[in-house]
């Protein structure tokens, strides 16, 4: 039986998965975690200051623990005919397509948005209006 100690940085997560599963997100403070003989436990660290989640779990995270998703971050999502304005501490930093999401560390920066609605008639293949706003919002941009 082994215990591992491990100290987080004020502006820093850790993303701890054993044997290959998600365990949970550790936030700043000392933390102990028991690892026994045979058990690989692997830590991903994030720094604050890329207050974009960016990760190979973003998705599992999202569509099965939304608890985690509650308790770590911002998620901006859009619909098939919304884009949505996404601002970090009162600036624009991106516009979200139709049909995407993100995630922003809660408490990095103060996220806000704007959902606008960019088609009134949503029974046009949703598929197509995905790639062709995309498309029209890049060469805008």
């Amino acid at each position: 039986m082994l215990w591992k100690r491990i100290a987080i940085r004020d502006q820093e997560r850790l993303l701890i998965t054993k044997n290959g599963r998600f365990y949970k997100i550790l936030t700043a403070g000392t933390h102990r975690i028991f690892t026994p003989p045979g058990v690989s436990v692997k830590a991903e660290k994030f720094n604050l200051s890329d207050f974009v989640f960016e990760s190979s779990w973003a998705d599992y995270l999202v569509d099965n623990r939304p608890d985690v998703i509650d308790q770590h971050f911002v998620k901006v999502e859009t619909g098939n005919v919304q884009i949505a304005m996404v601002y970090a501490n009162g600036n624009l930093f991106r516009v979200l397509t139709p049909g995407k999401y993100m995630l922003f560390w809660r408490g990095a920066v103060n996220i806000t948005t704007e959902i606008v609605e960019v088609i009134a008639n949503d029974t046009i293949e949703s598929d197509d209006i995905a790639s062709d706003l995309e498309e029209l919002l890049e060469n805008v941009l």
